[in-house]
């Protein structure tokens, strides 16, 4: 899978094997594939904005380069897969028209591909009348049943639980690395190692951000790049410390806000909270939430699925696909039922 912070393709091979009516995992070969030094990042952005022949053609071809990946990660960790579960990069996504867009999904690439590939999770989803996101909170509840809250800190924060009723909920937070990193640009860098700038600066309360209209939206919901775009960054923008260390001191800020104000206004179980995507590394991020939501006993996860989880989870959904087992819940993604969203490339036998 490819994410918002536009850093790589996350390449994940994982063994799932079931008993009784409890699944286990095994990550048999993690990698990221940098798009650093590519045109990566400037192509898939002009995807953004283009919805005609030109979105076309870069969806072609990153559908071609990531099985040209997929093809050499196998090779080098010497494994046999039985299917690809291909989430793709998202260029739209606007559940309240009715949109969301993938792109990498293409029959011309997939169709010949040696065994069944798994893509386009999130369409059926939105054209039931849902979110379309997150999708990762099946996965959550059948794979990390040992903790209350799962967050995922990616270019978007998003936490899954299950509510007092048994039923899966779920739904974005806030940005994330998708407000950090522009920042940590500004000094030459990628991202904050470890928040380290952002622990230098100091904070500016704005207090505006907290009244954007989406933190008053109950769940199920879910942002995308758009939102950024047209309430955010103008909002964050027009008072924003210069000092760039400052700057990222008060997002940092806002970003635990939002985590916490997400999970408590939607009365999240308390308990062990699991931290994981690649803001978990952000010890500063790790250090608020811990000192401003003590109810959680926030757990950062252990290095083999600090940055794969995401990836697996998207495993599991292309799993329970291949075996028409539903995969998107109407409790957490909203619309009018349950799905087993996915368009299949390919025959799979699962026995």
């Amino acid at each position: 899978m490819s994410g918002t912070s536009l850093d790589g393709l996350d390449l994940c091979a994982a063994e799932f094997k079931r008993s009784g009516d409890r699944w286990t995992y095994r990550i048999r070969a993690f990698e990221t594939v940098s798009y650093r030094g590519t045109h990566w990042p400037e192509r898939l952005a002009a995807a953004y904005s283009d919805r005609g022949a030109l979105r076309t053609q870069i969806s072609l071809d990153f559908a071609s380069w990531c099985q040209d990946q997929w093809l050499a990660f196998g090779s080098r960790h010497h494994f046999a897969a039985h299917a690809v579960a291909h989430h793709g990069h998202t260029v739209e996504h606007d559940p309240s028209r009715g949109i969301t867009v993938q792109i990498g999904h293409e029959a011309l690439v997939f169709a010949s591909s040696p065994i069944p590939v798994v893509g386009d999770f999130r369409s059926g989803s939105v054209a039931r009348g849902g979110q379309g996101a997150p999708l990762v909170p099946l996965a959550d509840r059948d794979l990390f049943a040992d903790f209350a809250v799962c967050v995922n800190l990616g270019g978007f924060s998003n936490a899954s639980w299950t509510d007092a009723g048994g039923l899966r909920r779920a739904g974005d937070l806030g940005p994330c690395n998708g407000l950090l990193n522009p920042l940590a640009g500004e000094l030459g860098l990628d991202y904050d190692p470890e928040g380290q700038h952002a622990s230098y600066g100091s904070v500016h309360p704005l207090p505006a951000l907290e009244h954007l209209g989406y933190y008053a939206t109950p769940f199920p919901k879910s942002l995308g790049r758009e939102w950024m775009e047209r309430e955010f960054w103008p909002v964050f923008n027009s008072a924003r410390p210069q000092r760039t260390e400052d700057a990222l001191a008060t997002a940092s800020a806002h970003i635990a806000w939002s985590i916490v104000h997400g999970l408590r206004t939607a009365h999240a179980p308390h308990g062990k909270a699991l931290l994981s995507g690649g803001g978990a590394r952000n010890a500063h991020l790790v250090r608020q939430l811990c000192q401003i939501a003590p109810e959680w006993h926030w757990m950062v996860a252990p290095d083999d699925i600090l940055e794969s989880k995401e990836a697996l989870a998207f495993a599991y959904l292309g799993l329970l696909r291949l075996r028409n087992e539903p995969n998107v819940l109407a409790s957490y993604a909203g619309g009018q039922n349950d799905g087993c969203d996915g368009t299949v490339f390919g025959k799979f036998d699962k026995t």
